[in-house]
């Protein structure tokens, strides 16, 4: 695809005019492996109650497809290609205000009934937290993921931002 505006072709406008009024369908950028992953780290850190440890994983990921959908409505897709790169990112200070940001708006947007609010709460700042992260400099989603259990999900939001640090 081209990289300036002016470059665009017809086609390059076309699929970024799909891209962006995509059906609910596919509204996701994440991948199944990555998602599946993620859900199995998020059931190590909460417990969905009433419900078994099997069952449990397949909620959470329909938690993480909602939070998902939602970062492809409200980021640029290019920015998904940003949390797959050691070599570009965005600053420290970008990452804080951006994960502040996010979680503030997708707690207001997503509501699970099934989830009670302070783990949906959590499931939220976890994923939204984790993918920011990856799109800072010398990072990426599969390292951050990997290292998922020494992330540190503050209670209050007054201090979100320092999910993102190291």
């Amino acid at each position: 695809m081209a990289t300036k505006v002016a470059d665009l072709t017809t086609d390059d406008f076309l699929l970024l005019l799909e891209d962006f009024h995509a059906e609910p369908k596919k509204r996701n950028k994440m991948t199944e492996a990555e998602i599946k992953d993620l859900a199995m780290r998020l059931n190590e850190k909460i417990n969905v109650p009433f419900i078994e440890e099997t069952g449990e994983e397949r909620i959470l990921i329909k938690v993480i497809f909602k939070i998902d959908t939602f970062l492809y409505d409200h980021l640029p897709n290019e920015f998904y290609d940003v949390i797959r790169s050691t070599d570009r990112g965005i600053s420290d200070k970008e990452a804080r205000r951006l994960v502040r940001r996010l979680t503030r708006l997708a707690n207001q947007k997503i509501d699970i009934p099934y989830l009670p609010e302070a783990v949906e709460h959590y499931a939220i700042k976890f994923v939204i937290g984790m993918f920011v992260k990856a799109a800072r400099k010398k990072l990426n989603f599969d390292e951050v993921r990997a290292s998922s259990l020494a992330l540190t999900v503050p209670e209050s939001d007054e201090d979100i931002e320092t999910i993102v640090e190291d």
